[in-house]
């Protein structure tokens, strides 16, 4: 009976019942509503996650996000319809599903790939809540050093992330990564013009410590541990002096 609905009542159909199991009842309806416009998307999300008469809009994005089904076309179709909802301080919560999956393309990293284009819209866009670039403990900034994404990395970076959480997690898989690029990007701050063209220097991100340098000599990740003994003076406990001059 549903296979000979047109596809427009087939919409209304779901958008009534708001099913999560509707479209996986055959592939003629995975299809109707896989390839569905972004406002049928929008309106569904957010008769899913909209539950209270005068909703915050930074709860509803933080739960819409969630959805596989929410790219920057849905968020797009979105905006007008939440228009006239609660804005406040909240702030949206990166899901960690834009992140989770994030490995090196075979051609290299660019500011066009997942989920750049869809993070650009969130916080540039006008009348959108604040994005937390450190939800979940900082697992975006975590995932994007992990997949080398520098572009990625750079743009949470200058969005407030910081590599502080989780005892500095981020910092230390670059480290174990042998990447001294990635390690300066996370600690180092840009440094701030002065008058007359002199430059003067800055606090970093975070501070650095034994842990970290003991992980550069695990890896003889040589160029690191000269950068962090030499250049920011982080000192070795016992056993780490020790590996230090076995790979001297």
């Amino acid at each position: 009976m549903l296979y000979s609905l047109p596809v427009e009542l087939l919409y209304e159909l779901e958008l009534f019942a708001l099913s999560d199991s509707l479209p996986l009842a055959s592939r003629h309806l995975n299809d109707v509503y896989k390839h569905a416009s972004p406002v049928f998307h929008a309106r569904y999300i957010l008769g899913r996650v909209v539950d209270v008469d005068n909703p915050v809009l930074a709860d509803v994005y933080t739960k819409a996000l969630r959805y596989p089904i929410c790219d920057q076309r849905v968020l797009e179709a979105m905006h007008p319809l939440v228009k006239d909802f609660t804005l406040n301080k909240a702030s949206i919560q990166l899901p960690r599903r834009l992140f989770r999956s994030l490995s090196p393309p075979t051609t290299g990293w660019t500011a066009q790939h997942h989920p750049m284009p869809l993070l650009r819209y969130l916080y540039h866009t006008l009348k959108i809540p604040s994005v937390n670039s450190n939800a979940n403990e900082g697992y975006a900034l975590t995932r994007a050093v992990h997949a080398k994404f520098m572009p990625l990395v750079q743009f949470l970076l200058q969005h407030d992330a910081s590599p502080k959480h989780r005892e500095g997690l981020a910092v230390k898989v670059a480290i174990r990564q042998k990447d001294l690029e990635m390690v300066k990007t996370l600690v180092e701050r840009s440094a701030m013009k002065q008058k007359k063209g002199k430059r003067r220097k800055i606090e970093d991100r975070l501070e650095l410590d034994s842990s970290m340098l003991r992980i550069a000599v695990t890896s003889k990740a040589k160029d690191v541990v000269e950068y962090l003994y030499r250049e920011k003076n982080v000192l070795p406990d016992v056993q780490t002096l020790k590996r230090m001059t076995m790979i001297s």
